[in-house]
């Protein structure tokens, strides 16, 4: 159990540094369309800095995962150590607890709706559009009670991102499937 801890521990600060890479992405992305008054602009805007996010998330949640899932399954081969499958959804979600706790917090004391989604940058598009924040002077006075129930529930969905993220890693490294070499070094045919 305390090999979990210590995971979950890293991945924890391997998220903040995530979540704060991901906020400079979207700070960049917003003052590039600071002036511009198009709103399909905007949209391009969003949608972009949100695939950069999840780049830079899915990036950073991969080598750890990935390199404990690798060797929990040769010290379960050996014998040193039981198989637990599940190893990277547990430590995910011991990971992300405090975001929960963040979201939890931020309804009991009504916190505004745009320091929530600072501090939640990487789902700043997908925060935008459950709560239907598009409009930046109803961002700026909304808050977490306000957001209504689909700005609830997508929050909640949000939250299990990361679990499912570090889960599917793991679970990966388990096997020994390696995407990036998969994509990048195909197997070609004989001519």
């Amino acid at each position: 159990m305390k090999d979990y801890y210590k995971l979950s521990l890293r991945l924890f600060i391997y998220l903040l540094f995530a979540f704060f890479a991901s906020f400079i992405v979207t700070a960049a992305f917003m003052f590039m369309t600071y002036n511009m008054e198009s709103k399909s602009v905007h949209w391009i805007f969003y949608v972009i800095s949100e695939l950069f996010s999840f780049i830079i998330l899915l990036i950073i949640i991969w080598e750890p995962l990935y390199i404990t899932g690798f060797r929990d399954s040769n010290m379960v081969r050996t014998g040193h150590r039981k198989e637990d499958i599940y190893k990277g959804f547990k430590t995910g979600t011991i990971a992300s607890a405090p975001w929960a706790l963040l979201l939890i917090v931020s309804f009991i004391f009504n916190m505004q709706f745009n320091h929530y989604r600072i501090l939640n940058s990487t789902y700043w598009t997908f925060l935008t559009i459950f709560c239907n924040a598009f409009d930046t002077d109803r961002a700026a006075a909304l808050h977490m009670r306000d957001i209504g129930p689909l700005g609830i529930i997508g929050s909640v969905v949000l939250l299990l991102i990361v679990p499912a993220l570090t889960g599917t890693v793991y679970i990966l490294g388990y096997k020994g499937i390696d995407l990036f070499s998969k994509l990048v070094y195909k197997n070609r045919k004989e001519k």
